[in-house]
């Protein structure tokens, strides 16, 4: 769930602290300075210590009373916040109570309508959820997965496909595209970026897309029905929904997947119409490792619902296209191929030096830690991504022009997440 950073005036605690236990009975981590098991601890300093949690946190929810707007660090809190890209998500704890920093963000009326308040921030944490967090990025953790997919949560750390991201962004909303009933394909050789495009680069954007909600991707397995069944229950609890397993498998036997989902969208959204959807991450497990009953009845569950409510999308090898479209069940569903071809020569650059910069901090918090003084001088001390940049920068004759991967960033350049 999202990681929230609560922040208040000091007269506000009680409202602060109600705040909080909303937000952890919903799931979320929730970081409030004077909490006893999670806040500033005595002997702590704490000036570090809130710094360390803003750019840990997803969110930062503000608790806008007359104390509030007349706190210079709560403005600190705000400025830090807005500079960091971090979700602003004010809460009025006063009638018609704004902060003049935030006057363009729209604030929810806490002293008014209660319920209204709660329901409002937590429809907008999940939608944070979805999309793999806002902006948080925990102090030493590093930006590059390996040989894993980038997942939702890596999606700060995810460059070099954003003119992919952009092309399926485009087909999602494209009203010609909806009339097709299509579920869209991205196909791509193995190990060119297909499951890391759609996870962290398609899903954080579409969770913020007006008129879209976004379920967690599923992979099929040997049995995509349950691997389904398992996640609209898990979306629907995150909903206030007590929708079991066994609930949900009944629903979509009797009512159908169409029907199931808006009424989960209804619940995410309170009455607004939305699209969802559906990510089937290694479409090619429905051949390799689903059986021929199991993949006629995902079939007949996903075709009547295809235009109306729902939208999929699925990653697919190449080698198995003309598997799928010959598939009795699979080969009725109605596709939409994106071909994706793999990382060109140009962007590996931006896809080393990009995540790097967040490697740039996680190194100088090391070397703070340490007592290093002085994160970088000549040598480039960032290990974990140094020699890969030097070498993406090198010019004709093997020169690094830069002196090293952190460049003018290093000698105090700024633009770096410290």
């Amino acid at each position: 769930m999202s990681r929230v950073f609560l922040s208040h005036a000091g007269s506000d605690d009680s409202i602060a602290s109600e705040i909080r236990n909303w937000l952890v009975e919903a799931g979320h981590e929730v970081f409030l300075d004077h909490d006893l098991n999670d806040g500033v601890v005595l002997g702590e300093e704490w000036e570090l210590r809130l710094h360390e949690r803003l750019r840990w946190a997803d969110a930062i929810v503000c608790v806008v009373s007359p104390a509030y707007v007349s706190s210079t660090w709560c403005s600190a809190e705000v400025g830090a916040a807005r500079s960091r890209g971090t979700r602003i998500l004010p809460v009025s704890a006063e009638p018609g109570q704004l902060h003049p920093l935030l006057s363009f963000v729209h604030h929810t009326d806490l002293s008014q309508a209660p319920e209204t308040a709660r329901r409002r921030l937590e429809e907008a944490l999940r939608r944070i959820d979805v999309g793999g967090g806002a902006s948080g990025w925990m102090d030493g953790r590093s930006p590059f997965p390996g040989l894993r997919a980038f997942d939702t949560d890596m999606h700060l750390a995810f460059f070099g496909r954003s003119t992919d991201v952009t092309g399926l962004v485009g087909l999602l909303r494209s009203p010609a595209q909806r009339s097709e009933n299509a579920v869209l394909l991205v196909v791509g050789p193995s190990g060119c970026g297909k499951s890391s495009l759609v996870r962290a680069g398609l899903l954080p954007v579409m969770a913020e897309e007006p008129g879209w909600w976004v379920l967690s991707p599923i992979l099929p397995g040997t049995d995509p029905v349950a691997a389904l069944t398992g996640e609209i229950a898990r979306s629907a609890r995150q909903m206030g929904l007590e929708w079991t397993v066994a609930q949900v498998r009944r629903r979509l036997a009797v009512d159908g997947l169409n029907e199931v989902a808006e009424e989960l969208m209804l619940a995410a959204t309170g009455g607004r119409g939305q699209r969802l959807l559906m990510v089937i991450d290694q479409f090619d497990e429905l051949l390799t490792l689903t059986n021929a009953e199991q993949r006629a009845r995902f079939a007949d569950l996903l075709l009547p619902a295809l235009g109306n409510a729902i939208q999929v999308v699925g990653t697919l090898r190449p080698e198995f296209l003309e598997g799928l479209l010959l598939d009795p069940g699979l080969g009725g569903l109605p596709t939409h191929v994106v071909p994706l071809c793999p990382l060109r020569r140009s962007a590996l650059h931006e896809v080393i030096a990009g995540p790097g910069r967040r490697g740039v901090a996680v190194a100088r918090l090391h070397a703070r830690r340490a007592g290093g003084g002085h994160f970088a001088r000549r040598r480039c001390r960032c290990r974990a991504f140094g020699c890969s940049v030097r070498r993406a920068r090198r010019g004709p004759r093997g020169a690094d022009p830069s002196g090293g991967c952190c460049s003018g960033r290093s000698r105090g350049g700024g633009g770096t997440l410290c």
